[in-house]
């Protein structure tokens, strides 16, 4: 009976209690309790906590409750916020120096500031998430199998890359009044016939002034490759007299040229950029006019920069009118985007090729159509000639495995003066780079003459299946370290090679593993030796 009589007296406190509060919202304009509101407060209560943790170094416990409201956001729909936590435990992770799980949380901070139509923050977060990213791709040398010829296109290796040059500007190599030409002494000063030569002529020019390097290109058995450029902006390029007494001089001479129009056309400084339709009209209209006036030895090559990447499509001709896709390739020491804030460049030269390759490599030959490796960085003046033949060996030595379907690569040989900053790409004006240069094109891969095929050709074996037997393996591996010194290949614990040159090549015996499934633990050493990534690659052996 006592205890009934609680019961109704706590009911009738409860009754009065939700009266008085009504009373009171309706007299003083109280807001009611919302459950929602109530959460949301809660959400930002942890973030701000965490934000002190993290200010203080505390990164463990600051990532414990960022993880806490991330899926929060998720839920409600708030991806701007959503990325702004995995930003932060990004960089949380960076102050640990856990770098695979910064990564991996700056990739879902790409993810949702996409998803939140923040472009250029999605586009920001990726690339920094590319710097320090960690990755481990092996091949096996093999014997150079049926490779793809793009039905016929002029000029295409079935398997290999060409490899040539500008060297127009190095007086090394080239000085007409000493009696000194880059055809005969590029070939001498690198160890290795090129295949062809990089000119650039200015549309509207007079054709004879090609005269004499057709000539020499015909009597040194290379290709040339033209890059005509309209210097006073499209509207010049007409079908007419000019542009078809060009086309003849070329298609007489018999040499083998490519006919790089208009390059670089996704980029500003440029002044047939910007207007994508009238870029295309006038493409189309060069290319029907050397297939009807030197259709045998001339291939169209359309070739933009690496960068910008986004207007690059809307300035493509179409398959009907290209015949080889090339692109600008470029890297100068940059230390402004280390996500470490450690002065390191720490982008891969190579990784700038991707783009161009996933976009037209299926459909179109892809080269590198000029391009090169600074050993300066001209803003501090300081010499890069270490980071810049590392980063050149590991580009020659790595192109072939990662991008197997690339059918040239042309090395940019000059100091020049561009956009008022000097470029510092010339071999011949620095020994370093001058051997580095020599030991990537011994490759067999690269191809010195138009018609040569390369005896070699490489198989990705990443979660793939391998012969029981001893086989050369090669790796393309990056890590946030800018440059590695040593890998090393173990199986079951066991170390079975290690390696101190690029491209990282062990011969492996896999026949104490015949029909089983391994993994290939790959280790990486920076140039200091300290271990900075290990990488596990999964295998079966048949």
């Amino acid at each position: 009976m006592q205890g009934r009589q609680l019961e109704i007296r706590s009911g009738r406190a409860a009754w009065l209690l939700k009266m008085v509060l009504a009373l009171a919202i309706m007299v003083l304009g109280l807001t009611p309790f919302n459950t929602d509101e109530a959460q949301a407060a809660s959400v930002w209560t942890v973030y701000k906590e965490a934000q002190k943790l993290e200010a203080k170094g505390k990164y463990n416990e600051a990532i414990a409750k960022y993880k806490r409201i991330g899926p929060t956001f998720i839920k409600d729909k708030e991806f701007g916020n959503a990325a702004q936590i995995y930003r932060r435990i990004g960089d949380c992770y960076k102050g640990l120096k856990q770098y695979d799980n910064a990564v991996a949380n700056w990739d879902l901070e790409a993810e949702y500031s996409g998803r939140a139509n923040q472009t250029q923050i999605s586009i920001a977060a990726k690339r920094k998430a590319n710097l320090l990213r960690s990755t481990a791709k092996l091949f096996v040398e093999q014997p150079a199998s049926r490779g793809t010829t793009y039905g016929g296109t002029k000029f295409v290796p079935t398997n290999g890359a060409l490899i040539g040059a500008y060297a127009e500007l190095d007086k090394a190599v080239n000085d007409p009044k000493q009696g000194k030409y880059f055809t005969e002494q590029f070939p001498l000063m690198t160890g290795k016939k090129h295949a062809a030569y990089l000119l650039y002529f200015n549309y509207g020019s007079d054709p004879s002034l090609l005269a004499k390097h057709l000539e020499r290109a015909a009597a040194s058995g290379t290709a040339l490759q033209i890059g005509l450029e309209p210097i006073k902006g499209l509207d010049q390029v007409k079908d007419d007299a000019c542009l078809r007494n060009l086309a003849r001089t070329i298609g007489d001479s018999g040499v083998p040229v490519f006919l790089r129009f208009a390059n670089e056309m996704n980029g500003a400084w440029v002044k047939w950029n910007g207007d994508p339709k009238k870029y295309i009209e006038k493409f189309r209209l060069v290319a029907k006019v050397f297939r009807e006036e030197a259709k045998d030895n001339v291939a169209m090559v359309w070739a933009p920069g690496a960068n910008p990447t986004y207007t690059i499509e809307s300035y493509y001709p179409g398959d009907a009118y290209v015949d080889w896709v090339g692109v600008s390739l470029y890297s100068i020491f940059d230390p402004s985007l280390d996500p470490l804030k450690q002065g390191e460049d720490r982008s891969s030269h190579l990784d700038k090729f991707d783009h161009i390759y996933q976009l037209y490599a299926d459909r179109k030959p892809v080269f590198i159509s000029e391009g090169g490796v600074s050993y300066m960085y001209q803003e501090k003046h300081q010499d890069k000639t270490k980071w810049a033949v590392y980063k050149m060996q590991e580009f020659y030595a790595s192109l072939p495995m990662v991008y197997p379907k690339v059918k040239g690569v042309f090395w940019f040989d000059s100091n020049g003066n561009a956009t008022e900053r000097i470029k510092y790409y010339m071999l011949s004006a620095n020994d370093k780079l001058l051997k580095a240069y020599k030991r990537a094109v011994a490759n067999p891969f690269y191809l010195g003459s138009i018609g040569e095929k390369s005896p070699i050709s490489y198989k990705s074996i990443n979660n793939s299946t391998i012969n029981a037997g001893k086989l050369k393996v090669s790796a393309y591996v990056k890590t946030w370290a800018p440059m590695l010194s040593k890998v090393t290949y173990k199986i079951g614990g066991r170390t079975l090679a290690s390696t101190s040159a690029l491209p990282w090549k062990a011969e492996i015996d896999f026949r104490p593993y015949k029909g089983k499934k391994i993994e290939i633990v790959v280790q990486a050493y920076d140039n200091k030796g300290k271990l900075v990534t290990t990488q596990k690659v999964k295998v079966t052996v048949k």
